[in-house]
């Protein structure tokens, strides 16, 4: 397809442009002739390469490590990688995989999950990346037995999953797309990880909603897809998990009848108690999170007023993690400035931008805040710390 646009037999598509592009390292404007310009002779031999660096030699070292936040430019070069669906082996890969190596990648999946809460998917999304492309080379090139093959199998859906939630929460859709679309697929014999796969995928799409209604009947057969999935599994949490999403895809639709039952299931799927096959991921799965999803909900619904009394009860839970207080905190601000309680709405949003100025790196947090920011005058101090947060 390059080739023949080269050539000028047709034009590329505008996501072939962009990728091309990034690679090229030019804006896509300059692509109009061919990369060289009209008349100039093509040599891809001779193009500038432009390293796709994840650091994955010393991955398996790095766990634990303070990263510093994602440069877009740099880490979007990096990802091509994993667009392209490109996995070849990097040094450092073993030749065989032992259970003690696999335990290892998944005691990493677990860490990066729980820093996830208190500083968001920017902090650790390249280390997220990495680990995963890491395991996904593991699992392509190295020799292992076949149950080691089923726990690395399950590993890599786990580390998928981990970092295409990160690239959400940082704001990286394509990526986040991609890598949760692997993670539901390496899930495939796994019901619980294949669950929490659709699961994801159905969060993005209920955030890509606001741009496109589609995408929440989209986010519905995704969770119907994790229904289907769990339908044999007794795990009370995953449940609640799948209602509670779809009420935010119902509000998008604004269907109040299903937000109504959506809420109420998941209440009385965690009124059963905690179950021996919950797994340890879905432990965030509370009645604060419940309600939390039911604000969304109504906030979806164009409910600004009824969302910022549920936000309130939300955010009177002391065991709130740093990152989700400051994206209710958010979504608070913005359910104040739709219901047209500027002062209020200012307020909240000063919050959540100490929190982001603090340790919360959260590409989400400050979108929620972008209605906020659109009716500040630019001299104003919100306006001010909002552009200078949105540029670190």
């Amino acid at each position: 397809m390059i080739y023949a646009w080269e050539r000028g037999d047709h034009d590329l598509s505008e996501r072939y442009e962009l990728l091309y592009a990034a690679v090229r390292g030019v804006e896509p404007a300059r692509l109009t002739h061919g990369p060289a310009g009209p008349g100039a002779e093509h040599n891809l031999a001779q193009s500038q390469a432009l390293p796709l660096n994840l650091g994955l030699a010393d991955a398996m070292g790095t766990a634990g490590a303070e990263e510093d936040d994602v440069d877009r430019r740099e880490f979007g070069l990096a990802a091509i990688g994993l667009l392209a669906g490109t996995f070849m082996p990097p040094a450092g890969i073993p030749p065989t995989v032992a259970a003690g190596q696999v335990h290892e990648l998944r005691a990493a999946a677990a860490a990066i999950w729980a820093r996830d809460r208190l500083a968001g998917g920017n902090a650790q999304l390249r280390e997220a990346t990495g680990y995963y492309k890491m395991a996904r080379a593991v699992l392509d090139h190295s020799s292992y037995t076949s149950i080691v093959g089923a726990e690395l199998r399950a590993v890599t859906s786990e580390l998928a999953a981990c970092a295409g939630f990160a690239a959400y929460d940082a704001g990286y859709h394509q990526l986040a797309r991609t890598l949760l679309t692997e993670a539901a697929l390496l899930a495939a014999e796994d019901p619980l990880l294949s669950a929490r796969a659709y699961g994801l995928l159905a969060l993005q799409s209920n955030a890509l909603a606001v741009a496109s209604i589609g995408r929440a009947r989209e986010a519905l057969r995704f969770l119907d897809m994790a229904g289907a999935a769990a339908r044999h599994e007794p795990s009370p949490r995953i449940h609640a998990l799948i209602w509670m999403r779809r009420a935010t895809a119902s509000g998008m639709l604004h269907d109040d009848v299903t937000i109504r039952q959506a809420i109420a299931n998941a209440r009385r799927e965690l009124d059963r108690g905690d179950h021996p096959s919950d797994p340890q991921w879905a432990g965030f799965v509370d009645y604060t999170e419940v309600t939390a999803h039911e604000a969304m909900a109504r906030l979806n619904q164009g409910e600004a007023d009824r969302a910022a009394v549920v936000f309130r009860e939300v955010l009177r839970d002391a065991t709130l993690p740093p990152r989700n207080r400051a994206l209710y905190t958010a979504q608070l601000a913005a359910s104040l400035q739709a219901a047209g309680d500027r002062t209020e709405a200012i307020g909240a949003g000063l919050q959540v931008l100490a929190a982001v100025e603090d340790t919360v790196r959260s590409a989400r947090v400050l979108r929620e805040l972008r209605p906020v920011r659109q009716a500040t005058d630019p001299g104003d101090e919100f306006a001010a710390r909002y552009d200078a947060a949105l540029a670190s």
